[in-house]
């Protein structure tokens, strides 16, 4: 993956990789349980969680609660803009990924119209206990997770397992692939039916003394996670491969795929958004967020969109808008009490907001977040987990990104400028600064002036290139 930052990323060549079949057969070895590639990482000590005085675990039963995002961005008139395999929030070392999805000269990876985040999995439990997870990706990839897991799948080619393949390789995103039969190509080579498989998991005791890997708060938002009242949890050593026990608060999972969202989202000139429930079940709460470079301002729908509804609004006005901290305290404010509703336990909402709070309330753009019916989830990431929790709650918040059609017309005026020699330095900073977004309204600008020549050797460099967020702090 491209991430935000030059910090250290553990990639699949340190893993228990697969060893494929030389013809590629289609017969999957994918086991990859966590290869350690040297000492264990600096550890911390488990956070000191205090209970919340409401919507807290109950101290009784197998509960299981799940939050997590996905990303789009739309143009004014819906349609998803590719390229989201860009990341701003870098992840601590030790988390595994897939090899490095922009690494790969033209890979599939800038396609992906959809980017799955952060979907964290907490285990509550009286007594400890074992439980074997797994969980599935119908229309996309897994790309990073952790703790390590026992196998996943599409899986990654190993150097001398195919004809003319000497490096580890992801076929999933890797267009030139040298496959070597069509049936191979559509069963290793498509960004969909993706698995990862811990196994079996330790639910330890709740006041078991446990230390993490270290994630320091000021470098990495993966900590917020972690302030939470979950039981801690151990991922048993693999002989051979990783040898120590890994320890989280949470199992970690994230992808990248095309599919449809619920709603679809378009816009209007002045600010006007009109978004679609194209389900057969009501969508949760929404917010429509207009977020400045030191102003913001939003408007909730707690009545979120009944089953074939449109939700007509107008994007609120940054004139005589609050501050941008005071924009942010109250907007999360806002949001953990629409998490509360949804049945997670309230420093669970806190985690959430926390964690995201950067990129939804402070990143400069128009957006729609909104919670998508639990249905929805459990049909486009199945989780399996044996046995089976007396309660389960899982809540994705979905971000989109609206380009307005003034802030189309302001990418077009700017690629436009790509063809002027005196001009194309300011054209492709306008780009640059958009950090993870630049690709896909570059792609955007792009493809309504009619794809010019002049605007592919932007394209190529952000494409490939890591990016930094507008609004790091």
């Amino acid at each position: 993956m491209v991430t935000a930052s030059t910090s250290r990323r553990r990639t699949l060549p340190f893993f228990l990789l697969a060893t494929l079949i030389a013809a590629c057969s289609g017969t999957s070895t994918s086991d990859s349980g966590g290869l350690n590639d040297g000492a264990p990482p600096d550890q911390q000590p488990a956070p000191d969680v205090p209970s919340a005085p409401d919507l807290a675990y109950p101290g009784k039963g197998f509960i299981v609660h799940e939050w997590g995002t996905d990303t789009v961005v739309v143009g004014s008139d819906g349609s998803f803009q590719p390229g989201l395999h860009h990341e701003e929030e870098d992840l601590p070392a030790f988390v595994y990924d897939r090899l490095e999805a922009g690494s790969l000269d033209g890979s599939t990876s800038t396609s992906v119209n959809v980017k799955m985040e952060t979907p964290v999995t907490y285990f509550y439990a009286e007594e400890p206990l074992d439980a074997h997870v797994q969980v599935a990706f119908r229309k996309g990839i897994f790309t990073q997770w952790y703790p390590a897991v026992h196998s996943f799948d599409p899986p990654i080619f190993a150097p001398n397992t195919v004809a003319g393949v000497t490096t580890y390789t992801d076929p999933a995103l890797d267009p030139e692939f040298p496959f070597g039969s069509p049936v191979c190509a559509e069963r290793y080579g498509a960004l969909a039916h993706s698995y990862i498989e811990w196994g079996t998991i330790e639910i330890l005791g709740r006041d078991s003394d446990v230390r993490l890997p270290e994630a320091p708060l000021d470098r990495f938002t993966w900590a917020h996670a972690r302030q939470v009242g979950a039981n801690p949890l151990r991922v048993a050593g693999v002989p051979g491969a990783m040898e120590a026990p890994q320890h989280e608060r949470f199992l970690f999972y994230r992808g990248l795929g095309n599919f449809d969202l619920p709603v679809r989202v378009t816009a209007g000139t002045g600010g006007a958004i009109s978004a679609e429930n194209t389900l057969g079940e009501a969508i949760g709460t929404v917010f429509v967020l207009n977020v400045g470079a030191s102003a913001g301002a939003f408007v909730a729908h707690p009545e979120g969109i009944a089953s074939g509804g449109t939700l007509v609004e107008r994007a609120p006005s940054l004139d005589g808008a609050p501050p941008l901290d005071e924009f942010v305290e109250a907007l999360g404010a806002s949001v953990i009490d629409a998490l509360d509703a949804t049945g997670l336990y309230h420093d669970e909402a806190v985690a959430m907001v926390n964690t995201w709070k950067r990129q939804w309330f402070r990143t400069p753009g128009v957006r729609v977040l909104y919670l998508a019916p639990e249905a929805w989830t459990d049909a486009s990431i199945p989780l399996t987990i044996d046995p089976t929790p007396e309660d389960m709650v899982r809540v994705m918040m979905l971000r989109v990104e609206v380009l307005s059609p003034e802030i189309e017309a302001a990418d077009v005026g700017a690629a436009r400028r790509l063809a002027d020699p005196s001009l194309a330095d300011d054209a492709a900073r306008h780009f640059d600064d958009l950090g993870r977004f630049a690709e896909p309204r570059l792609r955007r600008a792009l493809a309504l002036l009619g794809e010019p020549a002049y605007g592919a050797p932007l394209l190529a460099r952000i494409a490939a290139g890591a990016t930094a967020s507008a609004a790091r702090e």
